[in-house]
């Protein structure tokens, strides 16, 4: 292939690395990237249409210019984020450098400029396909690079009269190839290295394509009754918990769930939450935020969580929080235990441990609600009689409110039904239909209706937000957490026990779901780990790493006993020395110029071997006795439009082999003439 055609085609596929890497990331869709190959080609048939002169310039830059305006309004007013705008506008650049190409610079500018669609794709790409795609451009881009120095090296002998560049072949299952991909190889060593050492800037571009999720509905301050029915049917997976501790056995934690939102005001249809006193959390001196003080001697469970943007700033985790590691500038508690933070509209990374373990109740015994508390968590909007006769009918008999909030909480769970089928059938207040008609509900229903009969009955309560459990990944040691596991249960407050959970939803008896196969979260524990060890690499892991790196030089600096004639360093030093200056004697004995040439003589040149590859596809083989010139002479019989080309390599071979004689450049030039000429089907 004509070097400039094979420079030309490398630049095309890197651009289209570029657009394959912009679609794997979302940066544009489908018919973008449809429209990008298409303009692409376009832009290559400009080019050949330019060089016969069958179009005129004019063409082109009319062209440019429309998309130059397009590019212009997209870029201030239709682009959905400031990185989709810019994207656009390297697309631009990009086909603006192939379709007014006048010089072999407007090539590789294109080239380097295709390298900004991977930058870009990088800073919000958590697919770990984006890795393949990163290694294909790397290689073509090493080989455009070295290729365009062929060309340019071409192009300025061609000014002399010596070579055409157009007309001078390249060929890919040559050295160019094989150089190429050993470069691309060292260059993914090396910038792997650096990746691991180089110390973090944070996700500086995802800022650029901020935009808020989903918005969820049950996680802000307000919360109707029934606004989890339509999350509850959607399977998308919102937030992945590890347990650091692989000691920790997750069959052993069956009511295990994520608490978010507590809410303590309700007024009939609505529950919030706006009135809790909040307060600003500061770091402590590890640069972590304490949230509380362990009550147990129990380990605190240890959680890694990974969550979407959901359109809300509340946090998760197992309740009670002691501790969270999270890298935003502030944390905001309420008194309920609430957590949220002014970080939400990124995908969030945060650490979390706490205490799973209920309090012993000596610990809470002396632990009660003040007046203005308890008043806060009994208060009721005017409700009909009939649900305060309900729960005292329930409640009868029951020696202490741990008794009483059981029996509702069984009563909820035993005689009434889970469903997400929450049309309103009448026109009385939501909870009582919920209560007295439909009997019917979603677990919203289910935690309104124990916090309104628990208040009514004088015990405390409050209402929680957050996720079931979620499935159990065995593959990454992690909860994957669905928009489906959206789920909320009742707190009451137990004098001498403190806040105790109850959850009267029996939502999990009839929940049918289609469980992923084995497969499925395979490669959901490998997307998570390509964004745990590449995407989220840290400050924080390249200390651990260092850590633990010294303690390994230390431990192995303290088991490194040395013989007691050894004992000083010199005396050391004297023998490494010695040892080094050894291997390098041989080295250079064993590699030097007269065995280089001793050897360059003893092996057949790899021009004569391709030469002899050539051949043999058309049946000619050299004898096991035969000489170079008696095999040339047979295949001047056997294939006389072949012969004047063989003859000419073989003359090169026996000069170089046992003349001992270096090829020059014009020899060069000639071998490839005469390799192309055995390669062409008709000589």
């Amino acid at each position: 292939m004509p070097a400039l055609l094979a420079l030309r085609l490398l630049t095309y596929l890197m651009v289209g690395t570029g657009v394959a890497a912009l679609y794997g990331a979302g940066l544009i869709g489908p018919v973008g990237a449809a429209l990008v190959v298409v303009a692409i080609l376009v832009g290559w048939g400009h080019e050949q249409a330019r060089e016969r002169g069958a179009v005129r310039p004019l063409l082109g830059w009319s062209l440019v210019a429309t998309a130059a305006v397009a590019v212009t309004v997209d870029l201030f007013y239709l682009a959905y984020s400031l990185l989709d705008g810019m994207v656009h506008l390297l697309l631009f650049l990009i086909l603006l450098r192939l379709f007014v190409r006048r010089g072999l610079k407007d090539l590789r500018d294109a080239g380097l400029l295709s390298f900004f669609m991977l930058v870009a794709a990088a800073a919000i790409s958590f697919n770990p396909s984006f890795l393949f795609v990163f290694l294909l451009f790397l290689m073509l881009g090493t080989s455009m690079l070295m290729l365009n120095h062929v060309v340019t090296e071409l192009d300025q002998a061609g000014q002399r009269g010596t070579t055409d560049p157009t007309t001078r072949r390249v060929f890919f299952r040559g050295p160019l190839t094989r150089v190429s991909l050993v470069a691309a190889a060292i260059t993914f060593s090396l910038a792997g290295g650096l990746f691991f050492i180089i110390p973090r800037v944070g996700q500086a571009a995802l800022p650029l394509r901020a935009q808020v999720g989903r918005m969820v509905t049950g996680f802000s301050d307000r919360v109707d009754l029934g606004s989890f029915g339509d999350i509850e049917n959607d399977h998308t997976v919102v937030m992945r918990v590890y347990l650091s501790d692989e000691r920790v056995d997750p069959a052993r934690l069956p009511t295990l769930r994520w608490r978010g939102v507590a809410f303590d005001h309700f007024d009939g249809i609505t529950w919030s939450g706006m009135s809790a006193p909040r307060r600003f959390l500061r770091r402590d001196v590890a640069g972590d935020f304490g949230v509380g003080l362990p009550e147990t001697r129990t380990p605190a469970l240890r959680q890694e969580i990974y969550l979407e943007p959901i359109g809300t700033d509340a946090l998760f985790g197992a309740p009670r929080v002691l501790r969270m590691e999270l890298r935003a500038p502030a944390l905001v508690m309420d008194d309920m235990g609430g957590l949220s933070t002014s970080h939400a509209p990124a995908r969030l990374h945060y650490l979390v441990e706490s205490e799973v373990e209920p309090p012993d109740r000596r610990a809470r015994a002396k632990a009660t609600l003040s007046s203005a508390e308890r008043a806060r968590y009994l208060q009721l909007p005017a409700l009909s009689p009939e649900v305060a006769q309900l729960a005292r009918a329930i409640r009868a008999g029951a020696a202490d409110p741990q008794t009483a909030a059981e029996r509702i909480s069984a009563h909820l769970s035993t005689s009434y039904r889970y469903s997400l089928a929450l049309k309103r059938q009448t026109s009385r207040p939501p909870l009582e239909e919920f209560l007295f008609v439909r009997r019917s509900g979603n677990c919203e229903y289910f935690a309104a209706a124990l916090a309104v009969m628990l208040r009514s009955e004088g015990i405390p309560s409050r209402v929680v937000a957050g996720f079931q459990q979620g499935e159990w990944n065995p593959y990454g040691r992690y909860f994957m957490v669905r928009l489906s596991d959206a789920h909320s249960w009742v707190e009451a407050y137990i004098d001498g026990r403190g806040w105790v959970t109850f959850d009267p939803s029996p939502r999990g008896e009839t929940t049918v779901e289609t469980l992923p196969g084995s497969m499925s979260l395979y490669f959901d524990a490998a997307r998570m780990r390509w964004y745990r060890y590449v995407v989220n690499w840290s400050l924080r892991d390249q200390v651990q790493i260092a850590q633990a790196v010294h303690r390994g030089a230390t431990d192995f600096r303290l088991g490194f006993s040395l013989p007691r004639h050894w004992g000083n360093r010199a005396t050391l030093l004297v023998v490494g020395g010695v040892a080094g200056l050894g291997l390098l004697v041989w080295f250079v004995r064993r590699t030097g110029p007269a065995r280089g040439r001793s050897r360059a003589g003893a092996s057949m040149p790899a021009f004569y071997g391709r030469a002899l590859r050539l051949l043999a596809r058309r049946g000619l083989f050299p004898g096991a006795s035969e000489t170079a010139r008696q095999f040339a002479s047979r295949v001047e019989a056997a294939a006389p439009e072949r012969a004047e080309a063989f003859s000419r390599i073989t003359e090169h071979y026996e000069r170089t082999r046992f003349g001992r004689a270096a090829l020059t450049e014009s020899d060069r030039q000639d071998l490839t003439r005469a390799l192309a000429a055995l390669r062409a089907r008709r000589a």
